[in-house]
């Protein structure tokens, strides 16, 4: 709660603004009346938002701010300072100094911290308080420590509660009493009877480069473990400070295969069991493995928020019709979360202010997002408005009626002056500017309580060191409450705020509901303060067509899987997939499609290991064989797969379909019923094939002869058939009497065809004599003699049948 009346505080503010304008027009007087920022020329461009400016290429000499104690100064404290100094002339320096200088007048506004801090040139206004012990001689490229100190009181700050706040110091570094160079930090000043605080919580994000290095790229992998961004999340993540923004692949260390010195079989040594060498084990990245073990050892009653599962852009994925792969993202992450027993706040997306417009905010919404991170500056009409609201709103959608999402608004400039917590920055400096910052805002005219939310690039790596001496430095700071990012959402899911900054009640001064034209772009200006840009610029989304590649990958992963009974030797593939939709490869679509190539080429490898052992062929003598069919799997783990046979030409019938289990590094011979339908010569084509049908191997053809017994037999039955007829005619005509014989015709040759043709023929004129007798006399048929002599014993025969008749 303020610790002066309301009514006073706007008088004073303006009073204050005042006095620091008018003393831009003095060159000298009391400590309490030095220029402020705006008399100094104008600083150079930070190169970076909200970074300390770097020495001037003319320097004389470098410095580095190595302390600034204590964290709050309060009546009766000492101030002390140290600085390292590095002669980076080509000269000696002698009569080295530290000139201690301060401006009385408390800051109000947050713009002046950007312009103090961004001002190098050396500072001549106003009186030198104080000044550190002279070092009598620094030659070229050498570093000494110069510390000034100075009494409370000598600083001449007003010791009622109702000015505390932060304060400007200038070290400037002299030699032989010539300035050379100026350091610019802040101090804060905060009397005991001070009471204004603010309420705040730190948002770390915790997620790996490359979700995929441990097997795509062990070296950095391990380069990042040690020294890297992993070693920074081991070096910060314990601390009970700081929330969680956790990318779950963390969580979930990769299966990989243990070293081992047989790569097969050795020679004379086979064996049966295993006639394709040692199966091989697979265990978690040991690296991996630990981090996963010291996150979940660390979560306690902090505030967790999910990331995609390996970074993963499903913004990207939804835009580009990629359903399977965003499904997988998101069961993925749900899987890990429920294996360790974690439950995610919510599921948070990230919004940068530079693209920020409502199209943005409901791409998130249609992603599954159930909040944004967004940064203050492109939801607040004003950004130069006296009070600083909490860092939590509603977003309205236009597109979707009805449809809400949890805005958390990291305070921009407090995140970028965080990530600037890296090995070998100014970290003291950094420092500095955090407790001034949020002193600043602490000290603004508001009654209703707040609650900020810093929460640096997920981009940075920063340096464990710094970045704790940090947060140790804002748990210290009398004006600091320490928060939990989970009540912000709280205060979202109940909208128990106001958007009063002078309410008396206990609710959050928050955004509160915010509509599409409340939205707008905004990023870092020259001097390190974030402002409104003029337009989004557009979002670099992920190729279509590389992630329509890294979803084909998946498809052949998935088929393999679903064939093996142990899938560990695909996480490598499965982690090399998701990770090339992570949003971190926005505009560079050829990491995608690196990594979809890699892991379909490493799942090839893989389903190459499963093979149909080609025969030279098969002869069919029978009606019905099972033909036997070899596979070979030399993956380690067993697999069950389908076997699919057709043949080329009908002359066959191929049986069902057999499933068949083959052990890991190891072999069979399945039989398949083949039928016999005709002779020939057919193609059989072989698959193997999960259980629901996804091939899993190339076809193999093997030649089949067919030459069924059962035409053997109906050749057979047909000959035997013809036997029988000849037979049951024989019988047939033995009882009927029809194996009488036709009389043969006997008689002298007829010599004039003889002579005139060469044939022999009967000579027909003595039988046509006799029979010409014959007829005359029918009566004496007895006495004629018969031309051919057989006839007479038939006659016989007949007319004996007759008489039996």
């Amino acid at each position: 709660m303020p610790s002066f009346p309301l009514s006073v505080r706007p008088v004073l503010a303006a009073l204050l603004t005042a006095l620091i304008m008018s003393s831009s027009v003095l060159v000298s007087g009391s400590a309490t009346l030095i220029p402020a920022a705006h008399a100094a020329p104008a600083p150079p461009a930070a190169p970076a938002p909200a970074a300390p400016p770097g020495t001037s290429a003319d320097a004389a000499v470098s410095m580095d701010l190595v302390s600034l104690t204590p964290t709050s100064l309060a009546p009766g404290g000492t101030l002390e300072a140290q600085v390292e100094v590095t002669n980076t002339s080509s000269e000696p320096l002698s009569d080295l100094s530290l000139d201690l200088r301060t401006r009385s007048a408390r800051v109000t506004d947050r713009a002046v911290l950007a312009d103090w801090q961004s001002n190098s040139s050396p500072d001549t206004s106003g009186t030198v308080l104080a000044s550190s012990p002279a070092q009598p001689h620094l030659a070229p490229g050498e570093k000494t420590l110069l510390t000034v100190q100075i009494a409370a009181e000598e600083l001449d700050y007003s010791a009622e509660p109702y000015f505390w706040g932060t304060r400007r110091l200038s070290l400037t570094v002299t030699s032989e009493e010539q300035p050379l160079s100026t350091l610019r930090t802040f101090v804060v000043w905060r009397p005991a009877d001070a009471t204004d605080t603010i309420t705040q919580s730190v948002l770390l994000p915790l997620a790996s480069e490359d979700a995929s290095a441990a097997v795509s790229d062990p070296e950095a992998f391990a380069r990042s473990s040690e020294s890297g961004r992993l070693a920074s999340v081991r070096g910060l993540a314990e601390r009970e400070d700081v929330d969680w923004w956790l990318d779950p692949a963390l969580l979930d260390p990769p299966q990989m295969p243990l070293e081992s010195d047989a790569d097969g079989p050795a020679e004379g040594d086979a064996d049966e069991d295993l006639p394709l060498g040692p199966v091989r084990e697979y265990a978690p990245d040991p690296r991996s493995a630990e981090l996963a073990a010291l996150l979940e050892e660390s979560v306690g009653e902090r505030t967790v928020l999910a990331m995609p599962y390996a970074q993963a852009d499903p913004v990207s994925l939804q835009r580009a019709g990629v359903v399977r792969l965003a499904g997988v993202v998101h069961d993925r992450g749900d899987q890990v979360w429920e294996e360790h027993g974690i439950e995610p706040r919510a599921a948070a997306l990230p919004v940068d202010g530079a693209v920020a417009d409502p199209e943005q905010l409901d791409s998130v919404l249609a992603a599954g997002g159930t909040s944004a991170i967004i940064p203050a500056s492109s939801l607040r009409e004003s950004l130069s408005s006296t009070v600083t609201p909490s860092s939590v709103g509603i977003y309205e959608s236009a597109r979707t009626p009805g449809a809400q999402l949890q805005l958390l608004t990291p305070d921009p400039e407090l995140s970028a002056e965080f990530s600037l917590l890296t090995e070998g920055s100014d970290a003291e400096q950094t420092q500095q500017r955090l407790l001034a910052e949020t002193a600043t805002i602490a000290s603004e005219y508001a009654s209703a309580p707040r609650h900020l939310l810093i929460s640096p690039s997920a981009d940075a790596v920063l340096d464990p060191a710094a970045a704790s001496a940090a947060l140790d430095a804002l748990a210290e700071a009398p004006w600091i409450e320490s928060g939990r990012t989970s009540a912000l959402l709280d205060t979202a899911d109940h909208q128990d705020w106001t958007t009063d900054p002078r309410s008396e009640g206990e609710e959050l001064y928050a955004l509160g509901r915010i509509t599409p034209e409340d939205v707008h772009p905004s990023g870092p200006t020259d001097n390190g303060r974030w402002g409104t840009l003029a337009e989004a610029e557009e979002p670099q989304l992920l190729d279509p067509a590389a992630l329509t590649e890294l979803d084909a990958a998946w498809e052949q992963v998935d088929t393999l899987a679903a064939a093996m009974d142990d899938d560990s030797p695909l996480d490598a593939s499965r982690l090399e997939i998701l990770a090339g939709t992570s949003m971190r490869w926005r505009g560079e679509p050829e990491i995608p499609a690196a990594r979809a190539e890699d892991a379909s080429a490493r799942a090839a490898q893989l389903q190459d290991r499963i093979e149909v052992v080609p025969a030279s062929g098969y002869n069919v003598i029978s009606d019905a064989v099972s033909v036997p069919i070899t596979i070979s799997n030399d993956l380690d783990t067993p697999i069950t797969v389908r076997i699919q046979v057709t043949s080329d030409r009908p002359l066959v019938k191929i049986g069902e379909s057999k499933v068949v289990e083959i052990p890991a590094r190891g072999q069979i011979d399945a039989a398949v019923d083949v039928e016999a339908i005709a002779n020939g010569t057919v193609t059989l084509t072989t698959v193997l094939t999960t259980e629901d049908g996804r091939a899993l191997t190339s076809p193999v053809d093997v030649p089949l002869t067919v030459n069924p017994s059962w035409e053997n037999w109906t050749t057979l039955l047909l000959v035997i058939a013809m036997g029988l007829l000849v037979v049951v005619g024989v019988a047939r005509a033995r009882r009927t009497g029809s194996s009488t014989r036709a009389p043969a015709i006997r008689g002298p040759e007829d010599p004039v065809e003889l002579s005139r043709s060469g044939r022999s023929t009967l000579d027909t004129s003595a039988a046509e004599e006799v029979w010409s007798r014959r007829a005359d006399t029918s009566t004496s048929t007895d006495a004629t003699p018969d031309p051919d002599p057989s006839t007479a014993h038939q006659s016989t025969t007949d007319q004996n049948e007759e008489g039996h008749r």
